[in-house]
């Protein structure tokens, strides 16, 4: 948890971290070195351990619990995307992660029309045993999880999940304060957020992305052309999931964005049949997501946080790290040593960080590919890459490919 609030980690670097380095705790005992080999005038500052503390309290306070990257909870279809959040807080039945989910997102200002589809849909698929995906916003999302929720109490295995722009605690907007309750209540509502966040606008495009990575594809019923359910459109896509778009009359600007989408070669949708029938095509490939999450090292797997989530324990974990024996001080700087001897046996000169970073251009290039060209160790291509990227010298983009930052 510190090490993805730190700044300038994001969730992708945080994911090549673990990978590299095998654990958080690891990773953060790595991290001044890397900046060194980096250096970057980026600000890096790593979230302390009174910051996570208060975090975790904040949680504890609005009945939020973390989903952590690697848990049995964990989405697997969320892992599979290259930016999965790191860690999640959900409020509710967590039990709704783990069930196949559909998106459905459209414009605040939808028609009576396009409401009353989005109801009509999100009842059909949730009484199909689906769990609708939305983001709590007015218009069709509103209308999606009302739908849903009114099937909750006639014994049916759908559900409804809330994704949030700010924190799983904050309402946004406000007059969508009962819906969250019976949301709280009867469904589930997560954030990457921490909580008490208040939702800006720059937030509400990571939201985007959650919602589409939960789900095996994405139904736009109203958008225009500017909309923020056509980021979720597009953030499908390059997650190798369905998209879906109801189309609408060519007079009406709501319809531009679904009708812009099938040109484009998203599945025209005018019932749910459609998206069941494609679903459940999508769901007999589930054995390529299988084991997709689970990275977690030996050494983390005792660690209190994956054995026992309580939050007594994780903070009991934290306050922990800074008191221990002179034995396991040794200890703990004894694989210190050797972690960094490693590191530093597989790391190259400056020149061939350069010489990664000469290979790649503006164009978006497969990390496979970089591996192949550079005749370099797969390892230490990944230790130069989060180097430069620390640096702000390089970007990662979906399916695992990466591109030079222009000056």
């Amino acid at each position: 948890m510190r090490l993805a609030r730190s700044t300038n980690i994001g969730p992708v670097t945080f994911r090549k971290m673990l990978e590299r380095f095998g654990s958080a705790r690891d990773a953060i005992e790595a991290l001044p070195d890397i900046i060194a080999q980096a250096q970057t005038a980026r600000k890096i500052r790593l979230s302390s351990r009174a910051e996570t503390v208060s975090e975790i309290e904040t949680a504890q306070a609005c009945r939020a619990r973390p989903i952590i990257f690697g848990d049995p909870e964990y989405p697997a279809l969320l892992a599979q995307i290259d930016d999965a959040p790191p860690y999640f807080y959900a409020i509710g039945k967590t039990e709704l992660l783990g069930k196949s989910a559909i998106g459905i997102v459209g414009a605040r200002n939808a028609s009576a029309t396009g409401c009353g589809f989005a109801r009509k849909i999100s009842h059909e698929l949730v009484s199909s045993g689906f769990v609708v995906v939305s983001g709590m916003a007015r218009g069709i999302d509103g209308a999606v999880h009302g739908a849903a929720l009114q099937l909750i109490n006639k014994d049916i295995s759908g559900g409804t999940i809330a994704v949030l722009g700010g924190g799983v605690d904050v309402v946004y907007p406000r007059e969508h304060q009962e819906l969250y309750e019976r949301l709280c209540d009867q469904g589930c509502v997560i954030s990457e957020m921490p909580p008490g966040l208040k939702p800006q606008a720059r937030h509400f495009p990571r939201r985007n992305r959650i919602i589409s990575g939960l789900s095996f594809g994405v139904v736009v019923v109203e958008a225009g052309r500017n909309s923020g359910s056509l980021i979720t459109a597009r953030f499908a896509g390059e997650q190798g999931r369905d998209v879906f778009a109801v189309p609408g009359s060519p007079t009406d600007p709501r319809a531009a964005g679904p009708n812009s989408l099938i040109r484009d070669g998203a599945i025209l949708c005018d019932s749910a049949d459609v998206i069941l029938d494609a679903v459940r095509r999508a769901e007999q490939n589930t054995h390529l997501f299988e084991e997709i999450h689970s990275f977690n090292s030996e050494g983390c797997a005792n660690h209190p946080l994956h054995k026992n989530k309580s939050f007594d324990d994780i903070i009991a974990s934290i306050e922990g790290d800074t008191v221990m024996s002179d034995d396991k001080k040794t200890t703990q700087e004894s694989d210190k040593e050797e972690l960094l001897s490693k590191s530093t046996s597989t790391e190259t000169a400056g020149d061939d960080t350069e010489k990664i970073f000469e290979l790649l251009s503006a164009s978006p290039v497969l990390i496979d590919e970089l591996i192949r060209t550079s005749d370099l160790p797969a390892g230490q291509v990944s230790t130069i890459l989060i180097e430069l990227e620390l640096a702000g010298r390089v970007e990662r983009h979906p399916g695992n490919r990466v591109s030079r930052i222009a000056n």
